[in-house]
């Protein structure tokens, strides 16, 4: 795969004594098969260079998790009725907060951050908050944050 938006990332395969490890271009194929949306060509990237492990992001992000992610943030939502689609949530912290990205063709999508507890942003209550302008400026600032903590 030819790597567009994570040149960082594919850069910094080894950080401390954490290695990335990736999936397969078939592996990222049967995954979008298996949810029927076709994935940012930036988070693809990522699974790509890191979707078994990868050495930057403190959340968990694993691959294998990916259904129960989904399952668990539209659970979340429906219970506070918030009815966010088209989505891909691919990070969890714990159990009561998630990245995801909006499934809307952008191929470097803004991160969201939601939280199962509402959070007070410009004087307003909301579950969930732009955390990044890109996907990629995502991955680049988690790895010169594990860079400067190595």
């Amino acid at each position: 795969m030819q790597i567009e938006y994570l040149t960082k990332m594919k850069n910094t395969p080894k950080i401390g004594k954490w290695e990335n490890k990736g999936i397969s271009e078939q592996e990222i194929e049967k995954l979008e098969q298996k949810f029927n949306i076709q994935f940012p060509k930036a988070y693809k990237e990522f699974l790509f260079l890191g979707g078994e492990f990868d050495n930057c992001i403190d959340w968990e992000t694993s691959a294998e998790y990916l259904n129960w992610r989904q399952e668990n943030i539209q659970e979340s939502m429906n219970s506070v009725n918030l009815n966010l689609k088209p989505f891909f949530a691919f990070a969890n912290y714990e159990r009561d907060q998630f990245l995801f990205f909006f499934l809307n063709g952008e191929e470097n999508p803004p991160i969201y951050a939601y939280y199962e507890d509402k959070i007070e942003e410009d004087g307003k209550e909301v579950f969930y908050t732009k955390f990044r302008d890109s996907f990629s400026e995502y991955i680049d600032r988690c790895i010169e944050s594990e860079l400067k903590n190595s």
